[in-house]
């Protein structure tokens, strides 16, 4: 009973502060679960988003640092100084971002080429002026009048000029172009001690030295056989001239 002393009634309800109730075991267990779920005062590791009152800017004592306060004095920081920190930032962008910079640059400039007189000199010049550096002038004229290997001489300008210069008879040869032949004068008769000296085909003339003819020409073929045909002249217009076609091995 309430009205007699040392008598307390039971409850089960957590939120009374009266004193004539005890608190049952079931609410004695509804209080400690509520108080499992908060934390302690003492170095309490909070969970979930916990929030707190955001100091003023100003503030410079114990006050919890919230992440409103730390963006304020962020943004602060970086008004105070907004040309330095946009000089940095280009500065970065130029070094693309790259934290060993210093090695990288080391590294770019240990394989050039050591800048001397010899690079100095040919810097800024045109095409024309390296060539004149290098004394390449020269070689290139001579390159550019060369004749290609692959044409097989179909490149040579005057043919003709070029054969009859090398003493050669032209690709359809014909005796017609023994007269691109020089004359070496009087030649000694074949005979079977007398060969000739000159290699090749040549043309000499007969002036009373030892041929069948007392005048003529003669286009000898110097090799193994030692050849040569006559052509004798007559001394008479119109008369026949005489012919012969000899070795070193004929005496008449």
């Amino acid at each position: 009973s309430l009205t007699k002393k040392g008598i307390v009634k039971l409850s089960s309800a957590t939120d009374s502060d009266s004193e004539a109730l005890a608190a049952t075991p079931k609410a004695v267990h509804a209080v400690m679960d509520e108080v499992q779920t908060k934390a302690p005062l003492d170095s309490p590791a909070l969970t979930g988003t916990p929030t707190a009152p955001t100091p003023e800017t100003a503030a410079a004592g114990i006050e919890i640092a919230t992440a409103a306060f730390v963006a304020a004095k962020v943004a602060q920081l970086v008004g105070s100084a907004p040309e330095t920190l946009d000089t940095l930032k280009e500065l970065a962008d130029a070094l693309g971002n790259d934290p060993n910079f210093a090695t990288t640059v080391l590294n770019k400039l240990a394989g050039k080429q050591p800048l001397d007189d010899t690079l100095t000199a040919l810097s800024g010049k045109s095409v024309d002026g390296l060539i004149e550096y290098v004394g390449l002038r020269e070689t290139i004229n001579h390159a550019a009048d060369a004749l290609l290997k692959s044409q097989n001489g179909g490149d040579i300008p005057e043919k003709p000029l070029f054969v009859q210069n090398i003493g050669a008879l032209p690709a359809s040869g014909t005796a017609v172009a023994a007269n691109r032949l020089a004359s070496r004068g009087a030649l000694p008769a074949l005979t079977g001690a007398t060969r000739g000296s000159d290699s090749g085909l040549i043309m000499g003339e007969v002036y009373n030295n030892g041929y069948p003819t007392q005048y003529g020409n003669i286009l000898r073929l110097t090799g193994t056989g030692d050849g040569e045909i006559l052509i004798g002249w007559s001394g008479t217009n119109g008369a026949p001239a005489p012919a012969y076609i000899r070795s070193h091995r004929d005496t008449a």
